[in-house]
């Protein structure tokens, strides 16, 4: 992971500003973050995706292979659960998912959603896509993929 600040610590950092001197500081340091313009911009800008090949991320992702190039090439904005997935088949972790959440503008965990909870324990654990679509279907929640079911039966 890239020395970059989190916005997480971001946020920390600006509560604590209290004077004019603090502030420049701050907007300083902003200065220095990458913003990202688009999910495609972040998520395949990253060293681990970078590595993997494009059918070996449709594979694991289990995305329509022109589905996937219309996301890459940033024609398509995914959809949070597409972006999960891409993520888990990326092996991403919480920190770097919240961040493409961010970049493509969709609402981030939520920590009183079982569903959600789910999901980042396979996230944190390294689940493939499959596991997880299996422990949210023995939670009684739907799975990420939506041709998940044809898959399955």
């Amino acid at each position: 992971m890239s020395d970059e600040k989190t916005t997480r610590t971001l946020e920390h950092e600006l509560i604590q500003v209290d004077d004019r001197k603090s502030l420049n500081e701050y907007l300083q340091s902003v200065d220095k973050t990458t913003v990202h313009t688009s999910f495609s911009e972040y998520f395949f800008n990253l060293d681990k995706v970078k590595q993997m090949s494009g059918k070996e991320m449709r594979d694991l992702s289990g995305l329509d292979r022109s589905y996937f190039y219309h996301i890459k090439d940033g024609t398509k904005s995914p959809g949070r659960d597409k972006i999960i997935l891409l993520c888990l088949a990326a092996g991403l972790d919480d920190d770097e998912t919240r961040r493409a959440f961010e970049a493509a503008s969709v609402p981030s965990w939520y920590s009183k959603d079982k569903r959600d909870a789910v999901i980042r324990f396979c996230l944190c654990h390294h689940k493939s896509v499959i596991d997880t679509n299996i422990l949210l279907e023995e939670y009684g929640f739907d799975p990420l993929a939506s041709h998940w079911h044809t898959i399955h039966e």
